[in-house]
């Protein structure tokens, strides 16, 4: 087995939608006859990533690849379809897809586990002077997908109590929330009130008594 040290990424700069109703397989199999046609004895890349994330072996890895001249020995050459008329400083979603992101990402990470000796992570604009894979493979690598955004709790408040009044309770019972459901909380605040407004309504119960027994209204 030949030494692989580094990963070079391609794209076949082909349009977005060429050959959008055919396999990966049918796009391998028309890759491999034009590189054929050049005289080559298989196709050049060891893989080809499909717009929807498929990953199709092209050259088996054992074997050096034809897709970068003075490279080819000791690495692996992957090709994302699309990039036509792509520059080298563009960006990768101006040209391919977040299934292809994802599926590069994977691969790349497989790779890395079965050949430890892999330290380089290139785009083939790094080792020509060509646009391919019409974005920096660098500054795509430090950039992971970002997580999708998290939903804020919506809490909608009763009409018969006053929102100021559910505002106070609710500060008092903050340290309870992650404890007790959104749910239950929300029913032990309301619980919490009506208890305020029963001791309010008997305090008032209470001075009245109060008033009748100094009047000798006992």
């Amino acid at each position: 087995m030949r030494k692989i040290d580094t990963i070079i990424v391609h794209c076949t700069a082909t349009r977005a939608e060429w050959w959008e109703s055919r396999s990966a397989e049918d796009k391998m199999a028309e890759c491999k006859s034009w590189h054929l046609a050049k005289g080559w004895s298989d196709i050049g890349y060891h893989y080809l990533i499909d717009r929807d994330g498929t990953v199709t072996e092209g050259r088996p890895i054992e074997k050096s690849g034809a897709h970068a001249k003075g490279y080819n020995k000791s690495s692996v050459g992957i090709a994302l379809w699309g990039g036509h008329g792509g520059s080298q400083d563009d960006k990768f979603e101006e040209h391919f897809t977040p299934q292809q992101d994802r599926a590069l990402r994977r691969l790349i990470a497989q790779l890395r586990m079965e050949y430890p000796a892999i330290g380089t992570i290139i785009g083939h604009n790094s080792v020509s002077p060509k646009m391919c894979p019409c974005f920096e493979v660098s500054a795509w690598l430090s950039n992971a997908e970002p997580e999708p955004k998290k939903q804020k709790t919506r809490i909608i408040q009763s009409k018969t109590v006053q929102a100021s009044t559910i505002a106070k309770v609710t500060s008092a019972a903050t340290p309870l929330v992650g404890v007790i459901g959104g749910l239950e909380w929300q029913k032990l605040a309301l619980m919490g009130v009506f208890a305020l407004v029963g001791m309010v309504a008997l305090g008032v119960v209470d001075m009245e008594r109060l008033k009748k027994w100094n009047k000798g209204d006992r």
